[in-house]
């Protein structure tokens, strides 16, 4: 607990932090709200598939007036982006832990599947951003890992591990582990058979070379080529909105893959970019 207050403190002591804080509290948008905010449709099934918030929502909910909150940044460009990561980890965050991904695509339910499941959708989003302004597009992707791995510690004291050195060393791996797991699926979307590729890469990684899973780890990667299909094709504007409800992730469906083609000539422009 010393060690999380220290994290916390940390983050906030910058004046760009203490505004980005402050902000967060007096935001239109409370906390709660933005896990499902009531303008969201929660049975939405594509991306951008969801309506902007009503203005006379939004302003209803408001805590503090326009003015003030522009005078402590909410509205700045920094302040958008750091909605915007917060936002993005989150959709990835609940998407990992629906449990479509337990029963039809049989992915274990445990720490580090879903871990590796919430790093899937992260690596998915990051993705996207190559098509966006670095400047931006860098910053959003920082705070989307930043806010994974912090929640990965959380996760693991639920698990029963307490101990900061243990839990660092742990962290540790699990990053260098990423590394390698996003670096196959990068490579994947290079390669000449990028359907074959993409589930070898997840049968590694999400199923952990398991035998008797690399038919579940096809259907998985019929799921990722679309989800991958749907964000490239939305428009800048609505992926990087940090209103809650612009886009999130389709509804798991084995049923769902698309042509092995479909996937890489839609994240073709894209991998020409390095990694942030």
């Amino acid at each position: 607990n010393v060690q999380k207050d220290r994290m916390a403190l940390f983050r906030v002591a910058s004046p760009a932090g203490v505004a980005h804080r402050m902000a967060r509290v007096f935001s239109p948008h409370p906390a709660h709200a933005l896990a499902q905010p009531r303008w969201f449709s929660s049975t939405s099934t594509s991306t951008g598939a969801a309506s902007d918030p009503p203005k006379s929502e939004v302003k209803s909910t408001s805590v503090l007036p326009e003015w003030l909150l522009r005078a402590v940044g909410y509205y700045s460009q920094e302040s958008r982006d750091d909605r915007l990561a917060m936002l993005c980890f989150m959709k990835c965050h609940n998407q990992a832990r629906r449990p479509e991904f337990r029963t039809d695509f049989g992915v274990a339910d445990t720490y580090h599947a879903t871990f590796q499941l919430v790093g899937l959708h992260a690596w998915m989003c990051h993705v996207r951003l190559r098509l966006e302004d670095p400047s931006r597009a860098n910053h959003v992707a920082s705070e989307i890992f930043e806010h994974w791995w912090h929640q990965a510690m959380l996760d693991m004291k639920e698990e029963g591990v307490n101990d900061f050195l243990q839990i660092s060393s742990h962290l540790k791996e699990l990053q260098q582990g990423f590394r390698g797991s996003a670096k196959a699926y990068d490579d994947a979307l290079k390669a000449d058979d990028t359907y074959g590729d993409l589930r070898s890469a997840l049968h590694r990684n999400v199923y952990f070379g398991e035998e008797g899973k690399v038919h579940m780890a096809a259907k998985l990667s019929g799921y990722v080529e679309q989800e991958l299909v749907q964000l490239m094709t939305a428009e800048s504007h609505v992926f990087m909105s940090s209103e809650p409800g612009s886009w999130d992730f389709s509804r798991p469906s084995p049923g769902s893959s698309l042509a092995p083609e479909g996937c890489s000539s839609a994240v073709g422009s894209s991998t020409g970019r390095e990694a942030a």
